[in-house]
């Protein structure tokens, strides 16, 4: 899980403490708490008064609430049932209803909150595709999810957030419109993207990661640096800690939906750079030709039939190795 940064930071204690207060809340919500149970509970809160403050906000937020408990309960009894006994034991259902109550009110401010109640409530789904193939997903909000070649996701769609993990890879994500009202998010290793009513393409690198945005906008929030938003027709890369340069987005970087790469005056070094990502062995260019430039619109699906119309264009030849591996040469 990876907290994103918010506008109005507070205090890692305090942080901590008001998780900790929803996580007390939950297990002395079930109605029938051990004397264990109790006197622990009674030990963390006297341990420091920031505990104190966060335990009173709990239950003031609680008070507001109370009209709602009984299809709270209900909303979480139902949950249980969908998850291991391990989180059934760890937050009591009519405590996961109250605490998922009070994370409404909170996670407008403290993100935290929005991680850990979706990892309680969200059922996960993992999707992948191999080199050289392109997966489309439906998701329940009514959006659309593609995974370029070699990219692995994984979906959870919880009562706080509607998350989406970039473990590795590409995706092209077209949002959906969710009557809950959920933020919706994609992480990756170098901070958190938030969408809002969008539509664009991330894709993950060893150091950095690419966003560009075609509809909307998205915000973006490294893990140790500012945010910044990007607006339809912006890209930018971005590490763990800061936003590169804006630049204008290259509208060539979606059309692998549609099983075309697009050569905008490419080199060729970068174009067969791209393509290669869609075969099982390597392609690489002679020093020689790699500043030859390709336009033109090139389906990736039969790679050798790709190669086949750059050699001639160009004037080039190629040459296959005993593992397959291809390199393109002068012609002479």
């Amino acid at each position: 899980m990876r907290p994103s940064a918010v506008k109005a930071a507070m205090p890692p204690l305090e942080q901590l403490a008001l998780q900790q207060a929803a996580e007390w809340f939950a297990v002395l919500g079930d109605g029938e708490p051990g004397q264990d149970e109790r006197q622990a509970w009674q030990a963390w809160l006297a341990a420091h008064p920031v505990h104190q403050r966060a335990w009173a906000e709990v239950e003031a937020i609680n008070a507001s609430f109370s009209s709602l408990n009984a299809v709270a309960s209900k909303s979480a009894s139902h949950q249980a049932l969908l998850h291991s006994s391990g989180r059934r034991q760890a937050l009591k259902m009519l405590g996961l209803a109250g605490a998922t109550y009070l994370g409404v009110s909170l996670l407008h401010r403290y993100s935290p909150w929005q991680d850990w109640v979706t990892t309680l409530t969200a059922n996960t789904s993992t999707y992948r595709t191999p080199a050289g193939r392109t997966h489309r997903v439906l998701l329940a909000d009514q959006g659309t999810l593609w995974l370029n070649t070699d990219t692995q996701v994984r979906v959870a769609y919880g009562w706080m957030l509607r998350r989406i993990t970039l473990e590795y890879g590409e995706i092209l994500l077209q949002s959906g419109h969710d009557p809950q009202a959920r933020p919706l998010v994609v992480d990756t290793r170098h901070g958190r993207l938030t969408a809002l009513g969008t539509r664009f393409t991330v894709c993950q690198q060893a150091e950095r990661t690419l966003l560009a945005v075609y509809e909307g906008q998205v915000a973006i929030t490294p893990t140790q640096g500012s945010p910044i938003t990007l607006r339809a027709g912006q890209q930018a890369y971005f590490d763990r800690h800061s936003v590169g340069a804006v630049q204008a987005a290259l509208p060539a970087r979606e059309a692998w939906t549609r099983g075309i790469l697009i050569a905008d005056n490419q080199s060729l070094k970068d174009f067969v750079a791209e393509l290669s990502r869609y075969h099982t062995t390597s392609l690489t260019v002679a020093p020689g030709i790699a500043h030859l430039r390709l336009m033109g619109a090139y389906p990736f699906a039969n790679v050798p039939l790709v190669l086949q119309e750059i050699s001639h264009s160009l004037g080039i030849r190629q040459q296959t190795d005993a593992q397959g591996n291809i390199q393109l040469l002068p012609a002479s």
